[in-house]
């Protein structure tokens, strides 16, 4: 008898999906070191197996949506002025700052795109609520994402032990990954 083990991991199917796994998920951990989305170090904080779930229940075109966000290749100014035939400058058209990208538009301090995503967080509290979280947990991330970056977690949840681990892990991804869903 004999055991055979991928990245670590005792596999107990298919040898080859495991290679196949583990090859993506080095080459996904590489990507995004690269392009500063999350540190090779905490790529295994993020619960990529439930992230997976999750995308696979979306339909297919929010599932693209979603892969252009993350990615940062969402039909921003910054993308779109790459191609010289769209006539397309990269400018915020909300704001006029140079460089429009993925983060820009989630953190753009215009009245209209702060009002937008400020509704996007309360319809969030509110399916969070729905879900029976901790009121103060709901508490705590809304103010978290509406600070847009600027405030740590730990420091919102400092008179709070309780959240003191999960805070301290949230800062460590950092806003946007929690933004986005890793």
């Amino acid at each position: 008898s004999f055991r055979v083990f991928v990245g670590g991991a005792k596999t107990t199917a298919s040898i080859k999906q495991a290679i196949y796994e583990d090859g993506g998920r080095k080459a996904a951990r590489d990507l995004m070191a690269k392009r500063n989305i999350v540190t090779a170090d905490n790529f295994d904080m993020i619960y990529w197996e439930g992230l997976g779930e999750a995308m696979h229940s979306y339909p297919q075109m929010f599932r693209v949506y979603v892969t252009k966000h993350v990615s940062h290749f969402q039909g921003t100014n910054r993308q779109l002025s790459r191609d010289a035939s769209q006539g397309v400058e990269n400018v915020c058209p909300c704001c006029g700052r140079r460089d429009e990208s993925t983060g820009h538009i989630t953190r753009c301090k215009d009245e209209g795109r702060t009002e937008m995503f400020e509704e996007s967080v309360d319809i969030l509290a509110d399916f969070l609520s729905e879900t029976h979280m901790d009121g103060r947990l709901i508490d705590c991330i809304v103010t978290y994402l509406l600070q847009r970056g600027e405030q740590s977690m730990s420091s919102i949840v400092h008179r709070m032990p309780l959240f003191t681990t999960v805070a301290r892990d949230i800062d460590t991804l950092g806003w946007d990954c929690l933004l986005e869903g890793r």
